[in-house]
């Protein structure tokens, strides 16, 4: 099979691994905005350019003669990059133009939930004009305040931890005002965030396993909003702090999210659809969907992904997904991403990285890279997160402890990374948060 890939994280380098696992039977051809060393490695052959790009990407793709393509980032799905490669014959795993407004127009979103789903969102309201926005935040008490298009994970603030006065709202509201012309405000919601990632084919919904992303750049949730400095899993496929009754809420909303998006666009939805929920003493609510797989969470799930990946996705794309075909190793995952200092702040911190990959691996462990590039004397950081270090086994907590032991020793001082990722006693500190959230 002759596979294409679109994008150049660590995400896509993580999809990238489970596409080869028959390199003598496919063959990958990728699209990027930069050459990542390890997809380039896997790569029969690869290509520079922009993923707004729609026309590149379909000359590329076509003259090629793809027969699947996976498209990893959102910015390209949000373009219609499926569409144009679908009009040529292509099978894609990405949903078209349309649905992919369910991330491109969080009010958009909104509305779909409001008018089909009817249940899962917290109250919330588009505003135009500051005196509005004064008044719904009398009405709820704290609210999040969120830019109605794209942003990278860096873009929402909440009041309560990112400002704490009705009057520091105000003033965001009227910053993102002055841009955008319109803001999104929510409800503040109180309990503990998960990602409930599917694979969707024409209705068929078939979850992932959750996994729990941590946002901010500092230990302890503290410092910016990132796009995420990693993420774990469980063997069970849940977390410790969700019931039974929530994890079937988030998959329940998942389908009727499906069905309604499906419903509003009259065509299949072909693609991965990731839920960010939140549990809370109120039962599940949603946060944001995005049409494409998160990261880092898509790395870990990736290394627990136990198909023939091209056949499932080949599957997936033509509208053919079987349920029961979806199989995962039954472990958890922790993966972490080791940094430039100033990030997320700087975009232009370019540090060169010493690394002995083989040391990672003789350790049972692997290496994802994502905003790297090759150079002769290494590997040079492009500002964003540079690359993660991922494990898999029997718990989440031991896999973090042979995580930081490792880092302890080969870290390089120009990195940095979150050490409580995974961690035993993290993970029972939100077990009893929401254990007295919901006795309260």
């Amino acid at each position: 099979m002759r596979i294409g890939l679109i994008g150049s994280g660590g995400r896509e380098h993580a999809i990238a691994k489970s596409l080869c696992h028959f390199p003598l039977k496919d063959a990958l051809f990728v699209y990027g905005s930069h050459l990542n060393p390890g997809i380039s490695k896997l790569a029969t052959y690869s290509t520079i350019g922009s993923v707004q790009d729609i026309q590149k990407m379909e000359d590329y793709f076509v003259s090629n003669k793809m027969d699947l393509v996976v498209v990893g980032p959102e910015v390209p799905l949000i373009a219609g990059v499926s569409d144009c490669l679908r009009a040529h014959g292509i099978k894609v795993v990405g949903p078209s133009k349309a649905q992919a407004k369910l991330e491109g127009d969080k009010v958009f979103m909104r509305d779909l939930l409001h008018r089909y789903v009817k249940k899962g969102s917290p109250r919330w309201k588009e505003v135009r004009e500051i005196e509005s926005a004064c008044d719904f935040i009398h009405e709820v008490g704290q609210v999040a305040v969120k830019p109605i298009g794209l942003t990278g994970g860096k873009g929402v603030s909440v009041m309560g931890i990112h400002f704490q006065t009705v009057e520091e709202a105000l003033e965001r509201v009227q910053t993102v005002l002055s841009q955008d012309g319109v803001v999104l405000l929510e409800e503040r919601l109180i309990g503990e965030e998960f990602s409930r990632m599917a694979f969707v084919s024409d209705g068929i919904v078939s979850p992932m396993p959750v996994a729990q992303d941590f946002k901010y750049a500092f230990d302890g949730d503290e410092g910016d909003m990132t796009g995420g400095m990693g993420a774990y899993s469980n063997s069970n496929g849940s977390m410790p702090f969700l019931t039974e009754n929530d994890l079937k809420e988030s998959d329940s909303i998942l389908q009727m999210t499906v069905d309604a998006i499906e419903e509003e666009t009259g065509e299949g939805y072909r693609g991965f659809l990731y839920g960010q929920f939140i549990a809370t003493t109120n039962g599940v609510r949603v946060i944001e969907f995005n049409v494409r797989l998160g990261d880092p969470e898509a790395i870990n799930v990736m290394a627990l992904l136990d198909v023939d990946t091209p056949e499932f996705l080949s599957a997936v794309a033509d509208g053919s997904l079987k349920k029961e075909s979806l199989k995962f190793i039954p472990q958890a995952s922790v993966c972490k991403y080791l940094v430039p200092a100033a990030y997320p702040k700087s975009v232009d911190e370019h540090v060169l990285v010493d690394l002995d990959e083989g040391r990672i691996v003789n350790e049972g462990l692997s290496i994802i890279f994502a905003s790297v590039i090759q150079r002769s004397n290494g590997l040079q950081t492009l500002g964003s997160r540079a690359l993660a270090i991922v494990g898999t086994g029997d718990d989440a907590g031991s896999i973090s402890a042979k995580i930081e032991k490792l880092l302890d020793r080969i870290e390089p001082n120009t990195l940095r990374h979150r050490r409580d990722v995974g961690d035993t006693r993290i993970i029972q500190e939100k077990v009893q948060k929401m254990e007295e959230l919901r006795k309260s």
